[in-house]
């Protein structure tokens, strides 16, 4: 095997005496380094849009949420409120009560979610830095915040007090005759937040005690809890520790299983971008089997001498399989090198921008896209070799 490898360290950088055969190897080579810088471009700006979007979402939603197993409230006494606060790993919690309601606002009507949450709340989701226009909840009044989308719908603006907002929520417990099945109460808009289209027209903020008698909440009954972890503490410890204080009454949700649509669909996205790159990959070492077929043609006559000095067939026929081997390597290398000063240039002094505006592409070199690149390369390239070599050993007997 050493031998075969030495030979084939030998013949990859000696030049041929057909020129052909030289600038076939080179451009083999040359078309392995483009593909595989492309593929790490690729995965490095799709991971660089996922964390720009997800930035976003992980302001709206907390690290860790725990709801109830059952039904649509959980009860949270100051005792179970006190273990939890004291629970290791746990920097801030904030109780939340959350339902859908009745927007109504001159004549426009909008069903969307109202997330009541007590001034600790932006301590778990920091989400008054999504304000765009206007401010965050002010506390001591009867105050919203907005989605953008919802906003537009009802066409309700910023400190409109001209004419306020109905919040309607279904009354609990026994209705009275020709009486109203429904709690109204006004609002006015304090800010507007925006993130995404879906979450925009979806959600709105208020105080938590707005919310309470909206929707005729007990004073120790809520939605959910929102949590915010110490980033030196895994979820496993995390999700170890909170299960010590709470019993099979409560599901704890990590940020992933909060929303499992969004993930499986940027992981689906992401395996479809590679799949399609690993196949441009794969094209590109089509080229690397014209290489060692001219190879194995022009170097014929040494491959018999080596044959009658008695090396084996299997010996000889592992030559090209290594040469295709570094070829694979010298081009994944070389690809991820290239890809990654180019990431870096975008990083640091931006060139490509999303187009129509001023705002650089975001892009994000991470080692696992790094592997994932020359792992790729490496094995395909394996397989290309090990099929353009078939043969060899059937033409020397």
């Amino acid at each position: 095997m050493k031998f075969s490898f030495r030979i084939a360290l030998r013949y990859l950088f000696s030049k041929s005496s057909q020129t052909v055969v030289n600038r076939i190897n080179l451009f083999a080579i040359t078309v392995l380094v483009v593909s595989s810088s492309a593929l790490l471009i690729v995965l490095s700006g799709f991971e660089g849009l996922k964390d720009f979007g997800m930035a976003f979402y992980d302001q709206f939603e907390p690290d860790f949420k725990i709801i109830p197993k059952n039904g649509k409230t959980l009860k949270v006494d100051e005792k179970l409120w006190k273990d939890l606060l004291s629970t290791k790993g746990i920097l801030s919690s904030s109780r939340v009560i959350e339902e859908k309601v009745f927007f109504g606002f001159e004549g426009k009507n909008q069903a969307a979610y109202i997330k009541g949450v007590s001034s600790s709340y932006t301590s778990t989701s920091p989400v008054d830095s999504l304000v765009v226009i206007g401010e965050w909840i002010d506390f001591d009044s009867n105050s919203v915040v907005l989605g953008y989308g919802l906003s537009s719908s009802l066409g309700v603006g910023v400190y409109d007090y001209s004419s306020y907002l109905e919040l309607s929520a279904p009354k609990k417990g026994k209705l009275k005759f020709k009486g109203s099945p429904f709690v109204t109460m006004p609002a006015f808009v304090n800010g507007i937040f925006q993130i995404s289209e879906d979450i925009d027209k979806k959600y709105a903020f208020c105080s938590i005690d707005f919310a309470r008698k909206l929707l005729s909440f007990e004073d120790d009954e809520f939605s959910h809890i929102s949590i915010k972890i110490d980033s030196n503490y895994s979820e496993k410890e995390i999700f170890s520790n909170l299960k010590q204080h709470f019993d099979g009454r409560f599901v704890i949700q990590s940020r992933a299983e909060q929303n499992p649509a969004l993930y499986k669909m940027i992981n689906t996205e992401n395996l479809a971008v590679y799949l399609i790159f690993s196949l441009v990959i794969l094209i590109a070492l089509f080229n690397l089997i014209g290489s060692l077929i001219m190879m194995r043609v022009d170097k014929a006559s040494q491959l018999k001498l080596l044959y009658a000095l008695g090396e084996t067939p299997k010996n000889i026929q592992r030559v090209f399989l290594f040469l295709g081997l570094l070829i694979s390597i010298i081009g994944s290398v070389g690809g991820v090198l290239i890809g990654s000063v180019l990431i870096f240039v975008q990083d640091l002094y931006p060139f490509v921008f999303v187009p129509g505006t001023s705002l650089a592409y975001p892009v994000s070199l991470i080692s696992k896209n790094i592997f994932i690149v020359l792992t790729t390369v490496f094995v395909l390239g394996a397989i290309t070799s090990a099929w353009a070599t078939r043969g060899i050993q059937n033409s020397l007997d």
